[in-house]
């Protein structure tokens, strides 16, 4: 109780998160005890406290509005989901988990259930906590069970893992993931707490309703393709480029195939994005089907599911 006093009196981050805890806030601990002056406490206890260990709260800070989504705990694992809003109009999903390393089979099911079903809603999702994993490559995000049912839900949902030094002894327990539209910067992995590390690192978080910075792209549905080819038929090419090497003949072209287009087509002011180019709406909708049929596959395992399942993966290729 003293050390994790110590911790919440000594960092001034906007989200703290702690794991095994061991405290019984229903009973032997008053929330007093723990509560701090500008956050707001939540937390989630073991059912049983006859085995120590277990027990996970999260301190937010008020600014950021937090509310409290899901509450899910059993004797092996605990799962902690809330919402904040940095931003107005702006939601993000914090999801502090604890899995115990004797999870069954079963257990590790109905855990990472529970997880598909708050990815599936919208909104950028960070997960973080003690997942118990020692035997993940993370070099090639491949494992043996029971490891691969977390990267099958991290292949599922896009998730994005920045953890890459032990956070006990030589292993990676301690993990951090992130949607892809969520960004970490300077992850550190620093004071040792109980027998695990400490896990710092700053969310960028971007302001919806601060105006972006449009840039300007050349707009083809407008262009003059007639004018754009009469203005490049008046050269007499063989001339031109009489005499030149390839680069410079190429240097040649390239200027007159530029002036042609800044003449005859209109340029347009867009928003930057992150996406590519040839990732269309089209294509992310058949990426999210791809991953519902997914879900409904492995919730349900039936002939119709699998069928269904292999349709929205060829859709996608």
């Amino acid at each position: 109780m003293s050390e994790l006093e110590a911790i919440a009196s000594t960092l001034s981050h906007d989200i703290i998160a702690i794991n095994e805890t061991w405290l019984d806030l229903n009973g032997k601990h008053l929330p007093a005890e723990v509560s701090r002056k500008g956050y707001v406490l939540h937390n989630v206890d073991k059912p049983s406290h006859s085995n120590r260990g277990g027990g996970s709260l999260i301190y937010v800070k008020e600014k950021l509005q937090p509310q409290i989504k899901i509450k899910r705990a059993t004797e092996k694992s605990e799962i902690l989901h809330l919402n904040i809003q940095p931003h107005p109009g702006q939601t993000i999903k914090i999801v502090l988990v604890y899995r115990n390393p004797t999870c069954t089979a079963i257990e590790d099911d109905e855990f990472y259930d529970c997880l598909d079903i708050i990815l599936s809603t919208p909104h950028e999702t960070l997960i973080m906590g003690d997942f118990n994993l020692p035997h993940i490559n993370w070099t090639t995000r491949q494992s043996q069970a029971p490891g691969s049912k977390l990267i099958d839900l991290m292949n599922t949902n896009s998730l994005q893992q920045h953890v890459n030094q032990p956070t006990r002894r030589n292993n990676i327990l301690d993990l951090v993931m992130t949607t892809t539209d969520l960004s970490i910067n300077g992850l550190e992995v620093t004071d040792k707490i109980g027998d695990h590390q400490m896990i710092a690192f700053s969310l960028e978080v971007q302001d919806p309703n601060t105006k972006t910075q449009h840039k300007q792209v050349l707009d083809y549905k407008r262009a003059n393709s007639e004018l754009v080819k009469e203005e490049l038929g008046r050269y007499n090419y063989e001339v031109l480029l009489n005499n030149k090497n390839a680069e410079e003949c190429y240097m040649k072209l390239k200027y007159k195939i530029a002036t042609a287009t800044d003449h005859h087509i209109p340029r347009k002011r867009i928003r930057p994005t992150i996406n590519p180019p040839w990732f269309s709406q089209e294509i992310k909708r058949l990426i999210n089907a791809r991953q519902h049929s997914y879900r409904r596959l492995k919730r349900y395992q039936t002939e119709p599911h699998r069928q269904e399942h292999i349709h929205a993966c060829r859709a996608v290729k």
